[in-house]
């Protein structure tokens, strides 16, 4: 089963206005989730550091993924800025290579937070999921916009 193409972004915008706005937009979520992140790597070492005389491996483990996730978002964070640029000058080798480190993101960015789903309060796992929802969208966008460049219509 294959993506779907969209013509417009939210059926009013071109494809282009819309990747410019989301690559602002996500950019700013993903620095909001980077600070949630870190709010909730200072509450897990709070804990654990209270805890010093009853070790708790799971507490280390899941710091840990939270620490890595935080610096992944950080990257993602600059990242954004080159995106924006490559669709300002539609240079499709820099979006397609954008598209790659996006989905591989994604992929890790599950793989945390499956891994971290049952230590979160509710707001942290509503928090990331509107985020992982937002990030799928905006793959589906970035391939649609990459199609339309393109002259022979294929990636």
């Amino acid at each position: 089963m294959e993506l779907p193409v969209l013509d417009k972004f939210c059926f009013i915008f071109d494809l282009r206005t819309g990747c410019m706005i989301m690559g602002i937009v996500n950019s700013i979520l993903t620095f909001i989730l980077a600070m949630i992140l870190i709010a909730f790597a200072v509450d897990i070492k709070e804990i654990s550091d209270s805890k010093k005389d009853d070790f708790d491996g799971m507490s280390t483990v899941v710091y840990t993924i939270v620490v890595l996730i935080v610096v992944l978002l950080l990257i993602k964070f600059l990242s954004h800025s080159v995106f924006v640029w490559a669709v300002y000058k539609e240079r499709a080798g820099i979006i397609k290579k954008y598209c790659i480190f996006w989905i591989v993101f994604l992929v890790l960015f599950i793989i945390g937070f499956l891994k971290t789903l049952f230590h979160m309060s509710a707001g942290y796992v509503i928090s990331q999921i509107l985020f992982l929802a937002e990030n799928c969208y905006y793959i589906i966008v970035i391939r649609s916009y990459l199609i339309s460049i393109n002259e022979d219509g294929v990636l």
